[in-house]
């Protein structure tokens, strides 16, 4: 049997404790799981940080801290609540570090990264005095004292991003936190510059990918992708180190870094890191407790976010991450937050439709509760003031005649309502009858006539309505069934996505997939 332990019997000399055995450095999350944290960093790896134990390394990224902590339970990150004016909480919302649910429980499980294999295993090993001085807990460690100098490129990237994409993000608020409170937040905290920067200089190469598009019209300082790969590095490698400072962690510097990041990877195809991310900011959020009635930035967040899980939720047939509710009925709501409220209904039918509610054996249930959502969204379309009303157009004889709402977002979220209910039905158990079937027949139609006749009058400069339609005629899609009404659909859905250059694979082609899938099995029958 082979001797693992020191040959000859003699021990190492055991350190004093003045060369080091207390140390008073490392990450946050080195400190929590008591291994020691070399700091070190290749610049060509900032994503990374190595925890060196003997042999074996083990690897963490900075979203992983705040999901780690919460399943252990750990003190140091149990900073206060945002303030009243940052947030309205009640007791009943308040943050829970223990699933109070099965469907919180679900969630925390869903968005759990020590399920990953790649996240590494555990390193047990050499202990940290965490009563040891810790580094100074003040915003001033990770913010700078004067505004950020830019270079005449990155003014150009910042102003992008103030004056164009930050209407992607602002498309839904009535406040424009994205607009107006981040760039401010921005020149004052290196990581979300960075963040800031990479988003912008994505989204920039993408429109020279774009024949004939002049929004990048000048071309004296061009971006080069390089550039973006390189701020979106260097914001992951800000994250990692100001992880170390408890008061980061509760900031709206740190909340809108990573929706920045998980929007850069969202435009750039990256759809692992994105999932990744998406589950970050949902850890992050608990901490924060923000949610979709918080008011401010965290509020703008929450919403943000909660879009872009919608989507990859409804590809993926998963539940969203977000168990929330919210506690405003929808009678008292403002046009604004009837806008986002239609976000939620879908969220909650997309949940409907997911492998996990959908294998259900309980038919009486699953009825019941798409009947329910068929009431909510209903409910949402009886409180809806006349800005929701369509203007007059020129009459059509086009297989989808054109819709005009004015504003866009109530366009929009009359487009995520029908999408919402296209959902319900297609995965409502049927009771039969004839009057049921002409009555889901009648939503259906009256659905899909929405979505496409709204996407027919996006304007052409308005990225984000085109970016809802796209979402929606993909949804709508899967539920159509004429030849006409399939080609009309997408050819709508092929102009969206060649105008917003994302994502990365043809959704058209992805459509006519299921379709040759459909006509397969038809002629097999």
């Amino acid at each position: 049997m082979p001797n693992n332990g020191p040959q000859s019997g003699i021990r190492k000399p055991r350190k004093s404790r003045g060369r080091g055995l207390r140390t008073n450095t490392g990450c946050l999350i080195c400190k929590r799981r008591h291994v020691k944290c070399d700091e070190i960093r290749s610049p060509s790896d900032f994503e990374q940080i190595s925890v060196v134990s003997a042999s074996r390394i083990c690897t963490f990224t900075w979203y992983g801290v705040i999901s780690d902590l919460i399943e252990g339970g750990a003190p140091e990150l149990r900073f206060p609540l945002p303030t009243a004016d940052e947030a309205s909480i009640s007791s009943a919302q308040s943050p829970a570090f223990e699933p109070r649910t099965l469907r919180e429980r679900e969630s925390f499980q869903a968005a759990a990264f020590h399920h990953d294999p790649e996240m590494g295993k555990k390193v047990p090993l050499v202990a940290i005095d965490e009563q040891s001085q810790a580094l100074p807990d003040v915003p001033s460690s990770w913010s700078t004292s004067a505004p950020i100098q830019l270079s005449e490129q990155e003014f150009r990237l910042f102003t992008h991003f103030v004056q164009t994409f930050s209407g992607w993000l602002d498309f839904f608020d009535s406040s424009q936190q994205f607009c107006s409170v981040v760039p401010h937040l921005a020149l004052r905290n290196t990581g979300l510059m960075k963040a800031l920067l990479a988003l912008s200089a994505r989204h920039l190469t993408l429109l020279r990918e774009t024949p004939g598009d002049r929004r990048d019209s000048d071309s004296s300082y061009p971006v080069d992708r390089n550039a973006a790969v390189r701020y979106y590095y260097e914001t992951l490698h800000y994250l990692n180190k100001a992880m170390r400072y408890q008061s980061y962690a509760g900031s709206q510097e740190l909340i809108s870094t990573a929706l920045l990041i998980s929007t850069y990877e969202m435009i750039d195809g990256s759809n692992r890191d994105w999932e990744r991310h998406l589950k970050g900011v949902f850890w992050i959020q608990r901490y924060q407790n923000n949610h979709g009635e918080c008011g401010g930035l965290r509020q703008a967040v929450w919403w943000a976010w909660l879009r872009q899980d919608v989507w990859v939720a409804m590809r993926e047939r998963r539940r969203v991450f977000s168990f929330w509710r919210p506690q405003k009925h929808v009678s008292v709501l403002t046009i604004p937050e009837l806008t986002t409220r239609a976000i939620y209904l879908l969220a909650q039918c997309v949940n409907y439709a997911s492998r996990e509610e959908s294998e259900s054996t309980d038919l009486e249930q699953r009825l019941e509760r798409g009947n329910e959502l068929l009431y909510m969204l209903q409910e949402w379309q009886d409180c809806l003031p006349r800005e929701f009303t369509p203007l007059p157009v020129p009459s059509s004889s086009d297989v989808f005649p054109p819709i005009w709402v004015n504003p866009p977002p109530c366009a929009a979220a009359l487009q995520f309502h029908s999408l919402a209910r296209i959902i319900v039905i297609l995965h409502r158990p049927s009771i039969g009858g004839l009057q049921d079937y002409r009555a889901a027949q009648k939503l259906l139609t009256s659905s899909l006539c929405t979505i496409c006749g709204i996407a027919r009058m996006n304007d052409e400069n308005d990225d984000m309505a085109f970016s809802v339609s796209l979402q929606c005629l993909y949804g709508a899609g899967l539920g159509v069934h004429t030849p006409h009404e399939r080609a009309a659909l997408l050819d709508l859905l092929d102009k969206c996505q060649r105008r917003i250059r994302w994502p990365a694979d043809s959704l058209t082609k992805e459509l006519e997939a299921e379709y040759q899938k459909d006509e397969l099995s038809a002629f097999a029958r």
